[in-house]
């Protein structure tokens, strides 16, 4: 899948910062012409750079009120981002039915599951990709609206179906979180996340060290009403002992 190629030529360029188009066919088992269509797709993304005969990996950008691309935030904060997955896995139970939000670091949850069966739900098309090929999961992908920018369906549509069901957890990543309040980039998938959290018995927000403090466009819920907040180790012990005050913290 174009998807799954355009992420393993992001893990080439990481790892070598300049390829050939010729080295990228060669590695991915396609035609120089699919590569280059892909590398064009990924330029107009902004994570690289087409140069003669291949490209060259871009600076990392930080996160900002412009949103990032898929592509661009699944190597940011990678490690935090895997440990944080390890936590929320720990926290799924045989036979439970979990919603799980789009973001790249939840995607990252189902290399750390350890369950024999569960109901998986998610409107998410990277998560759902994770789980597909698993038999131990009754998988559900909600439809819609597609938002390429992060792989997720939104709109009437999944809202329409998210207002039916009911889930035992819900596990929702963000781009920000200020004070008692919760953010992302777009209302649309605000406005979808708000409703899943809304029919969850167990309600569990997620961000990395990075989102603490800052403010993004939609806010679309508050930590008054989430059960508990997982981060990761790296966020420093007074931002800590602040949300302590507000939420359930798991890190």
């Amino acid at each position: 899948m174009k998807i799954n190629r355009q992420e393993k030529i992001m893990e080439l360029l990481q790892e070598k910062k300049r390829l050939k188009v010729a080295f990228i066919a060669e590695q991915l088992q396609v035609t120089e012409m699919t590569v280059r269509r892909d590398l064009k797709e990924m330029e107009q993304a902004g994570v690289l750079t087409r140069i003669h005969g291949g490209a060259k990996l871009n600076e990392k950008k930080e996160l900002s009120f412009s949103e990032l691309t898929h592509l661009e935030k699944k190597n940011i904060h990678l490690q935090e981002k895997k440990e944080i997955a390890q936590s929320i896995s720990k926290l799924i139970a045989n036979g439970e039915t979990i919603f799980l939000g789009s973001g790249t670091t939840i995607e990252f949850v189902y290399d750390y599951l350890r369950v024999d069966e569960a109901r998986i739900v998610t409107n998410s098309i990277h998560v759902f990709d994770k789980f597909k090929h698993d038999s131990r999961f009754d998988l559900i992908l909600i439809g819609g609206t597609y938002r390429g920018k992060t792989g997720s369906f939104v709109g009437t549509i999944t809202n329409d179906f998210i207002e039916t069901i009911y889930v035992d957890k819900v596990f929702i990543g963000v781009n920000a979180i200020s004070e008692n309040y919760v953010f992302n980039s777009n209302e649309e998938e605000g406005l979808c996340q708000k409703l899943i959290l809304d029919s969850a018995k167990e309600k569990y927000i997620v961000a990395d060290y990075s989102k603490f403090n800052k403010q993004d466009f939609y806010r679309f819920y508050s930590l008054d009403d989430i059960d508990y907040l997982i981060t990761d180790s790296q966020l420093d012990s007074e931002t800590l002992a602040a949300y302590q005050q507000i939420v359930t913290v798991i890190n």
